[in-house]
């Protein structure tokens, strides 16, 4: 599915889909001041019985800095131009000295979808740019745009408005129209109005406002979703979650029927396999291997997958189109499967009322086991979630209720490490590793050693140990990263330069070498002093095990001190060694969080713990 999600700069009119509309601005915060304030954002909206629609937006940014001057130049409208379409009414720069210069129609341009992103894609969105003349600090740029739309998902309307604190609204209105018997809930928080006096023709309205003006707060490391908790607006023509799932379910049934192609299919990858886990691995690993991700967003492609016997065809498909062709396969063999909608992105909470850009990715669950599956991680092992799909609800629409993925486990997210090195007379070490990773760890680390044995592996090499403070060679010897049937493991060989004088009197760090160096880290990142609950939290468990063999010529004369810390959610352990020359060093790390968002409790655990952790890793082996 296709996700809603504006520029990381300012207001882009997102409207992929023509009866979600998502409206954020984004501007680039500097203290507690935008240096894009949206000054004026005022939209009047007249929905039909259909859902059908039309929307007039008028806009004023201000440049308040230099900074602000290139982004406020240029307003990009996003739109589907199968579903849409998009008039500019007016547009204008407003000078320092209060001038008017109109914007030349010739800067006013329809340009394709941008694809440099490098995932191939099928799109019939469109950008309608406005290129505003002689602006800088100071500046006003205003336009109006009409935007209609004529063919609505599924018949029905939805939009939602959000406003992240640190953004800067001088005034948000909001007034909607709707015929009195087509069924539209409201929700609101944080903001003004709600529904008012129906008007002359007995057409329901709603009127809302909102300013944050000296009320802007600088962004949080690693925040939730801005959705989760800042004021919003939300209207919806669905009566429930149920209700959108079954809709979800009948639009989207046949496209999972399972064809002569599809029971062929799904026989010769199970050929041999009677168990029916081994044969859902095994079909979940081929569509995740041999269907090439390709987003699609044409028409309602953006929601509707094609047929499973198209996709065979093709070999090629998104989200939504890998999940309809595995559920087509499971069935094919008797396993009962559901297409799971979620978000993605960074939001956890599932609204009381149904916006379709709550739901951004579909993936699929398996009843029998009580697990999700995410074909569009082709390196994610069966029934391995990545960090954004873990801890948050779902949409089961084939079920018809409301589900939840799994919470990150600190057990079974996990990577272990042992390190052998040997110390020359001059400084020098020489080492091996190897490392076993699980769970999310192994689905994240398995991309980053696919250009071993490329021409990119010296480079690869390099910037590893430049990554520590290290100068060397090596190379890294991995497991077969598209073997989703074994955990991942990584060994590698290793030559680095002296990180310490030697002979003579001195004290040294543990090397990491080529290892993955998880720990050195975690430590080299910024304590979480600056965070803002809710904030998105890992659960996981590291170890490191490292054997150290001096050179004959010198005398290790201290190692640090054992440490064991257990506090709330956090158990870290570390121990040192010495039998003679050489030195065992153990640490581990196992962080087990209630969820995948931490709140204050969890901050104040975190920011207890890390000045301990800072200086165990500081900790140095002594020698003469």
């Amino acid at each position: 599915m296709i996700s809603l999600r504006p520029s990381s700069i300012r207001l882009i009119l997102s409207l992929f889909i023509a009866v979600t509309y998502t409206s954020t601005l984004h501007a680039k915060s500097a203290g507690y001041e935008s240096d894009i304030p949206a000054e004026r954002l005022i939209y009047s909206i007249k929905v039909n019985a259909d859902g059908s629609n039309v929307k007039t937006i008028e806009i004023t940014y201000l440049a308040r800095t230099q900074n602000a001057v290139e982004s406020v130049s240029q307003e990009d409208i996003s739109y589907n131009s199968s579903t849409q379409r998009v008039k500019v009414l007016e547009a204008y720069t407003i000078t320092p000295e209060g001038k008017r210069i109109h914007v030349a129609k010739n800067a006013i341009r329809t340009v394709e979808n941008d694809n440099s992103g490098g995932v191939a894609e099928f799109s019939d969105t469109k950008h309608r740019i406005i290129i505003f003349p002689n602006v800088k600090v100071g500046s006003r740029a205003y336009c109006k745009v009409r935007i209609v739309t004529h063919a609505p998902l599924f018949q029905r309307y939805t939009a939602v408005f959000s406003f992240p604190p640190n953004y800067e609204y001088g005034h948000f209105e909001l007034n909607l129209t709707h015929p009195a018997k087509m069924f539209i809930q409201a929700e609101s928080s944080g903001v003004e109005g709600g529904r008012i006096e129906d008007g002359p023709n007995k057409e329901v309205r709603y009127r809302y406002t909102y300013q944050n003006k000296n009320k802007v707060h600088p962004p949080s490391p690693r925040a939730v979703s801005y959705s989760d908790f800042s004021p919003f607006i939300r209207l919806s023509g669905y009566q429930s979650h149920i209700e959108f799932a079954q809709i979800y379910e009948e639009k989207t049934k046949a496209m999972s029927a399972v064809t002569p192609t599809v029971r062929k299919l799904a026989d010769q990858i199970t050929q041999g396999i009677t168990e029916p886990k081994e044969q859902a691995r095994a079909l979940y690993n081929w569509v995740s291997r041999e269907i090439r991700y390709v987003a699609i967003s044409l028409g309602d492609g953006g929601y509707v997958p094609h047929f499973a016997d198209s996709i065979i065809r093709n070999r090629y498909g998104d989200c939504k189109d890998k999940n309809a062709l595995l559920v087509a396969l499971l069935s094919a063999k008797g396993i009962e499967a559901s297409s799971a909608l979620i978000n993605s992105g960074s939001s956890y909470v599932l609204p009381n009322l149904v916006t379709l850009s709550t739901f951004n990715h579909v993936i699929t669950y398996l009843p029998q086991w009580d697990m999700y599956v995410d074909t569009t991680q082709e390196f994610a092992p069966f029934g391995v979630l990545d960090l954004g799909t873990l801890d948050k609800p779902t949409l089961l629409v084939a079920l018809g209720k409301v589900g939840q993925t799994q919470k990150p486990d600190a057990a079974q997210n996990k990577v272990s490490t042992r390190v052998t090195m040997t110390v020359d007379p001059d400084g020098k070490i020489h080492g091996t590793s190897h490392t076993h990773y699980f769970g999310v760890e192994d689905l994240e680390a398995r991309p980053d050693y696919e250009g071993v044995g490329s021409v990119q592996e010296e480079k690869m090499v390099r910037d590893h140990l430049r990554t520590f403070r290290q100068i060397g060679t090596g190379k890294f010897i991995p497991s077969d990263p598209y073997d989703l049937n074994h955990p991942f493991e990584v060994k590698t060989e290793f030559s680095i330069g002296a990180i310490t004088n030697m002979p003579g009197y001195g004290a040294m760090s543990v090397p990491v070498g080529l290892s993955p160096g998880e720990l050195y880290i975690v430590s080299n990142q910024r304590s979480h002093e600056d965070f803002t609950p809710p904030y998105r939290c890992t659960s996981r468990t590291i170890e490191e095990h490292y054997f150290i063999e001096f050179p004959t010529n010198v005398k290790v004369t201290r190692v640090p001190q054992d440490i064991t810390y257990k506090e709330g959610d956090i158990y870290y352990q570390s121990s040192y060694i010495q039998n003679g020359n050489r030195v065992e060093v153990k640490r581990s790390l196992y962080a087990q969080y209630p969820g995948a968002v931490c709140q204050a409790k969890e901050l104040n655990q975190f920011n207890a713990f890390f000045p301990v952790f800072l200086s165990d890793m500081r900790g140095q082996i002594f020698y003469e």
